[in-house]
């Protein structure tokens, strides 16, 4: 069992960590913490909440994020950044989470734009940001689900765990989650500048130029070809003469 009060007397940056064993969604408890703060004209606590199980998780564009006990990490942090950095929160985040994997249990981690990580080919975690600006601020909810143990779930099939591609240092769901927290902590201790987090998470993309590529929009599909990301964190797809900036979305390799 972590000892969360111990663990946050060494932290840098997350103030507290709250382990729970059972919740609807650690969004949704972070999002009430926010509201409050924010109506109440209180600073943010940066703060970490960690589920055992979820039973009504969140991805991108609504879809269900599969939490199921001993099986996940299943984390909101609460954050509070300057508005101008952001654009590059995700992208940042993103690279946090592949240092994460790459340096505790030797796994080849890669990014799929913005910000899903991806080992072998197959999704290992998945990051799914909420923010509010306010008088120059953003105060946001950094959710992140990361595969522990192999699922046997038809709703994941191209999914993978840590337990199935970790060259090294695997020792268990409770080991691999406070080796999560310390890395998020010391990632968050430093700024999301642009000449920063652009270079790193260029380094860690899985897209090469020229990579056949279709972006979910909502409610409309962009195809074309990878041209990389600008300096805003942009995905930018080639389309003959004409490139498309895609600030938001699903991209599918195709």
């Amino acid at each position: 069992m972590i000892d969360t009060r111990q663990l946050a007397g060494r932290l840098q940056t997350i103030e507290s960590v709250a382990i729970i064993p059972r919740v609807s969604s650690t969004n949704l408890i972070a999002r009430r913490i926010v509201k409050e703060c924010i109506d109440n004209e209180l600073s943010l606590p940066q703060a970490m909440i960690i589920a055992g199980e979820q039973f009504a998780g969140r991805g991108r564009n609504e879809r269900s994020w599969s939490s199921p006990p001993g099986k996940g990490i299943y984390a909101t942090t609460l954050l509070t950044r300057p508005a101008e950095e952001m654009p590059f929160v995700p992208l940042a985040m993103a690279t946090i989470i592949a240092r994460y994997l790459t340096e505790t249990f030797g796994i080849d981690a890669r990014i799929k734009w913005p910000n899903d990580v991806m080992a072998g080919g197959q999704k290992i975690a998945g990051i799914l940001i909420e923010a509010r600006l306010q008088q120059g601020h953003a105060y946001m909810l950094v959710g992140i689900g990361v595969n522990v143990e192999p699922v046997q779930d038809d709703a994941r099939p191209n999914a993978t765990s840590i337990r199935d591609v970790a060259a090294r240092g695997y020792q268990g769901i409770e080991h691999a989650t406070l080796k999560f927290i310390e890395h998020i902590d010391a990632g968050l201790s430093r700024r999301f500048h642009r000449q920063e987090v652009l270079p790193e998470w260029r380094r860690l993309s899985i897209h090469r130029t020229g990579d056949a590529i279709t972006c979910n929009l909502g409610d409309r599909t962009v195809s074309g070809t990878w041209a990389g990301i600008d300096e805003h964190g942009r995905a930018l797809l080639k389309q003959g003469e004409r490139t498309t900036a895609v600030s938001a979305g699903d991209l599918i390799l195709t």
